[in-house]
Parts: C-alpha cells; sequence; structure tokens
C-alpha cells in the first residue's frame, strides 16, 4: 500500500535556464522575440541547424536581419534560446505530469510505465529538434548541459514518485537501479532517434510499453504470473496523464505479493 504523497518536488526541480537576452521592455516585444524562437525552431526542424541561416529566419519572419542580430547577438545565442526555450517548457510540463502521476499510480509498476511513456511521447514530439541538438553538443559539448539536466530532473521525480510505495525498499539500492534503469531508457531513446537500428521506432505504439516492461524487468518488480498488471496496463488515469506529453537482475530483487526474490562521430543521421 502507497503512503500518502507529499508535495510534488517542483522546488527540486533545475531552475530555468539564464536567459543571454536583452530584456523586452514592452509586451509587443516580448512577443516578437517569441515568435522569431517559434519560427527559428521550425526551420531548424525542417533544415537542421547549419542549413537555417539567420537570413532564412528574418525572411520567414517578415524581419530584417539587423533586427534579429540586434534581439540575439550571433546564430549560436539564438539557437541556445531556441533549445532552452524547449527545455523550459519541458520542466514546466513535468511539474504537472508528476502531480497527476501521483495522484494516480498504485503501484511503482504504475510510475514506471507512466514515466516511460511520457518520455517517450516526448522524444518523439520533439525528435527533429533534439537530433539536431545532439549534432551540435559533438562540437560543443556544453550545448547539452541543459538536456542533461532536464533528464536528471525526470529521473529524480520518478525517484520521489516511488518513495512512497515500501515495497521499493526491499531493494536497499533500489535508488541507484532506477538511475541506471532510466539511464537505459535514455540512451536507447537517443539511439533510436540517431542511428533507427530497429525493430521499434520511436512512433511506434508498442516501444513505450516494450522499454517500460524491460525497466520493470531490469529492477525486479514484474506482477506475479496470471493477475491483471501481468499484462498490459489499460487506459485510464495513468494514460490521461501521459497525454500530457522471469530473469536474474544483477543487485536488483523481485517483489512479488510482498515477497523478495532474485529474479561516430555523427555528422549526419
Amino acid at each position: 500500500m502507497a503512503n500518502r504523497p507529499g508535495s510534488a518536488p517542483a522546488d527540486k526541480l533545475a531552475p530555468a535556464g539564464k536567459s543571454n537576452l536583452r530584456p523586452p521592455t514592452q509586451p509587443r516585444s516580448h512577443e516578437s522575440t517569441q515568435a522569431l524562437l517559434t519560427i527559428g525552431r521550425r526551420l531548424i526542424e525542417e533544415r537542421g541547424i547549419d542549413d537555417c541561416s539567420m537570413s532564412d529566419v528574418a525572411i520567414a519572419a517578415g524581419s530584417s536581419v539587423g533586427s534579429l542580430y540586434f534581439r540575439f547577438g550571433n546564430k549560436e545565442r539564438f539557437v541556445s534560446e531556441i533549445m532552452q526555450r524547449h527545455v523550459d517548457t519541458t520542466l514546466e510540463e513535468l511539474k504537472i505530469v508528476l502531480a497527476e502521476i501521483a495522484a494516480a499510480a498504485k503501484s511503482p509498476r504504475d510510475v514506471i510505465e507512466a514515466m516511460t511513456r511520457w518520455v517517450v511521447r516526448g522524444f518523439d514530439r520533439n525528435q527533429r529538434l533534439v537530433r539536431a541538438q545532439i549534432r551540435r553538443a559533438l562540437d560543443a559539448p556544453q550545448e547539452w548541459r541543459a538536456f542533461q539536466g532536464a533528464g536528471r530532473d525526470m529521473v529524480d521525480g520518478t525517484i520521489w514518485l516511488l518513495e512512497r510505495f515500501p515495497e521499493v525498499g526491499q531493494d536497499d539500492e533500489w535508488r541507484k537501479h532506477v538511475r541506471i534503469a532510466m539511464q537505459m531508457v535514455f540512451g536507447t531513446l537517443n539511439n533510436m532517434l540517431i542511428h533507427r537500428p530497429g525493430p521499434l521506432e520511436l512512433s511506434d505504439r508498442e516501444t513505450a510499453g516494450e522499454l517500460s516492461r524491460a525497466v520493470i524487468r531490469f529492477l525486479g518488480w514484474e506482477a506475479p504470473r496470471g493477475t491483471a498488471k501481468d499484462k498490459a496496463s489499460p487506459p485510464g488515469a495513468i494514460d490521461r496523464a501521459n497525454r500530457r506529453a522471469g530473469e536474474k537482475t544483477p543487485g536488483a530483487r523481485r517483489f512479488k505479493a510482498g515477497k523478495s526474490g532474485t529474479s561516430n562521430r555523427l555528422r549526419k543521421a
């Protein structure tokens, strides 16, 4: 049985990244800046960063190149603002998702399934932008830090959701194992995004379910055979939250019905 959840760890999430933009003096100026960032994102998703110039953005926005440089300074800062805005939006969505899952999850498996589905859907919705940022980070690793921070917040949020379930404590190192499992999820999604090795694609409906089942097996948290949870979870509150966006496991222990046991350098995609 789950303990009563506390408040969502919004205060523990990484703060929004610091913007290097000139502060807008009027609401209209702020709206214009956001419109430029939206257009820039669309062009990056369509063409990639290298094939998207500041002139292209200015033409698409019906603005001048001079105005674009005045607002953002240079192309690198412009792209960084686009990426940071994506990260900030993701973190705001994460706060909502954590609260929704906390209210709906009835077991550790529910948490893993819900968080994995949300993460997979986020990769799928934003795959062109993330792919462009991965390419960019090859030459400038510091540009990946904001994405790394967001990933850590997702893992920390998952652990926060799981802490209210006493059964996870049957593994003294469960937090470490959850971090390892989520690292495998992120690594698999990045590999799918870049190399598309098959058999699953990001957009496949089976992807989230297969990854969540793999995590649950790794952690040794499978439901007893023949129970309803031994099969795919039916749609319900967990899926509504997600729309926001038998092997031996080293170091982990199974719990079943309250009993523990063992169970290239990329340039172009």
